[in-house]
């Protein structure tokens, strides 16, 4: 029987690999929100705040810059301290808890959901610009006065553009436009501040991470566990065991998820046709790939389509 810090790490694992694929679902989802937060005021004098902790588990991606003041914050069960300067990154699944508050503090930021992200599409090199939010870096940077002046003057035309969105004839665009602008300035400045943090893994966990890159790469080309395993020098089964035993399902079953994903936002989300899908993801014919979606959903790819719309 595992020990909770043996969990933790399982966990902890297990999202690095992202066997539960959910930087994956980061692409394929509709729209749901965004909120730009200006000068919002964490008091001290409420007495609420000041006994109360409060944890929950982020579904949201949120960006901000404390702007005055400095408290604690808790990120997946470490505090951390914060201050004017520091800018706090805190992607999906990241379980906050809210300390006690001795101190008053004000932050400024942005936060969206996952389905804003794939509405409005990723920016040229998305996946450079969002690699900083992974468990691999710290949540919290402490900017140089010149660095927090120019994310403070982006979230202040994040909300000029939000303001104008409905009256403007192109407020979506502005505001898509603005958003990436905020993004790549944003990445620039994780190459200068975001440290890694320290983890020591084993073979075993290095193993299960590796996978998990290799998998989210090449599950449109390569569906077989021994093409991973070969790559990996080890054998299938080892492979799948070890998967197993840190996710709760063998390496095929978090191919197979890969591609059933990919496979339903396609039919949901695209104008192709179900046979150029079936080609997309390097199936032989479209009935086999109508078979082998409907093995693993319950219906074949022309219902699952129609149920979408």
């Amino acid at each position: 029987m595992k020990t909770k810090s043996e969990e933790q790490k399982a966990k902890q694992i297990s999202q690095l690999a992202d066997l539960g694929h959910d930087r994956h679902k980061f692409l394929h989802t509709v729209l749901d929100g965004f909120v730009v937060i200006d000068k919002h005021e964490i008091n001290a004098d409420d007495e609420w705040l000041r006994k109360k902790v409060v944890s929950r588990r982020s579904e949201r991606i949120s960006i901000f810059i404390v702007t005055d003041g400095h408290g604690k914050i808790n990120l997946d069960m470490r505090d951390y301290d914060i201050k004017k300067n520091s800018l706090v990154v805190i992607s999906p699944t990241t379980i906050m808890s809210m300390l006690p508050v001795e101190t008053s503090y004000t932050l400024s930021g942005v936060s969206f959901t996952i389905d804003f992200m794939a509405e409005v599409g990723m920016p040229e090199n998305g996946s450079d610009v969002f690699a900083f939010f992974s468990s691999r870096f710290s949540p919290v940077w402490n900017l140089e006065e010149e660095d927090t002046q120019l994310i403070i003057a982006l979230i202040g035309r994040l909300i000029e553009r939000t303001a104008q969105y409905a009256i403007h004839p192109f407020g979506k665009e502005i505001l898509i436009h603005s958003f990436f602008i905020f993004l790549y300035e944003l990445g620039a400045m994780a190459q200068k501040y975001s440290q890694m943090t320290r983890m020591n893994f084993t073979r075993q966990e290095r193993l299960i991470i590796k996978f998990g890159n290799l998998a989210r790469e090449q599950f449109r080309e390569v569906r077989t566990v021994k093409k991973y395993a070969d790559q990996l020098n080890v054998s299938a089964k080892y492979l799948s065991e070890i998967v197993k035993e840190f996710s709760g399902k063998n390496a095929s079953e978090i191919i197979n998820d890969l591609v059933i994903l990919e496979a339903k936002f396609l039919l949901g989300r695209s104008e192709l046709s179900i046979g150029e899908i079936a080609d997309n993801l390097n199936f032989s014919d479209q009935s086999f790939f109508g078979k082998y979606f409907k093995r693993h959903t319950g219906m074949s790819p022309k219902a699952y389509r129609e149920s979408e719309f």
